[in-house]
């Protein structure tokens, strides 16, 4: 990607450029495998299996969206912060897309959004060797796309800000680049509870009305390892939400 130039101290300091790739993430795994270093990042121009959450698609249109993978290798404390590594990662590109929209929101666990439309989405993956796994973090977010399709309920910061005031994808990159590093280095220290009240401050559930499995509930808070707690609407005790689909109910 010509013309990045990163603040990072370690974060995508080492990486790999590519036109066109079928999954940043598939690249980056290989490269962990074949010992890719700590903040080694890929990044490509267009995506053409780029995959989501649950191994949904993810649009991935030339030149247009930043589409970016980094292998991870933390040197303490991940294991038991697996489940909400992803959480960490969507709020530090939520602390770098800020300055662009400050009301941008996270909705648990790994969309962000403007509104009721997603801007950004994080796939983490792991892959074991023995006993030392491999782990990388992707993302996607949409820059400079002028037009999307209605049923993706997506947006872009070319969308959402004034004419002639978007800024490249270079630049958007080295900002939350920058702030990522940052929340990764709180969160491989204390947790998910060394992040979480950023992370609260700025959730799309908390308070809100969700559809969970199917069933009709309030978001409450969140657990010390990243898990959503809920009710049912009508009160009663709450539980744990882990790995579902979370849909938003109502305005908010």
């Amino acid at each position: 990607m010509d013309g990045l130039v990163l603040a990072t101290e370690v974060l995508g300091q080492l990486r790999e450029h590519h036109v066109s790739l079928a999954s940043t993430n598939d690249r980056a795994l290989a490269w962990a495998r074949a010992g890719a270093p700590h903040g080694a990042m890929v990044t490509a121009d267009e995506q053409t299996a780029g995959r989501g959450r649950l191994g949904r698609r993810w649009v991935s249109s030339a030149g247009e969206g930043l589409y970016v993978s980094v292998v991870l290798r933390p040197e303490r404390g991940w294991s038991s912060q697996w489940a909400a590594l992803g959480l960490a990662v969507g709020l530090g590109l939520r602390e770098g897309l800020a300055g662009w929209l400050p009301g941008l929101r996270l909705k648990w666990p790994n969309d962000l959004l403007v509104g009721p439309c997603k801007l950004a989405g994080v796939l983490c993956e792991t892959r074991w060797q023995g006993a030392a796994p491999d782990v990388v973090v992707g993302f996607g977010i949409n820059v400079l796309q002028r037009e999307l399709a209605a049923e993706l309920h997506a947006t872009s910061l070319a969308i959402e800000l004034a004419p002639g005031t978007c800024p490249s994808r270079q630049v958007v990159l080295a900002t939350v680049l920058l702030a990522l590093e940052r929340v990764l280095g709180e969160f491989f220290v204390g947790g998910f509870p060394a992040i979480r009240a950023g992370y609260e401050r700025h959730s799309a559930v908390l308070g809100r009305a969700l559809t969970v499995g199917g069933v009709a509930v309030e978001g409450l808070g969140f657990d010390d390892d990243g898990a959503l707690r809920v009710r049912a609407a009508g009160g009663g005790p709450s539980w744990r939400v882990e790995a579902e689909d979370v849909w938003l109910r109502g305005p908010g």
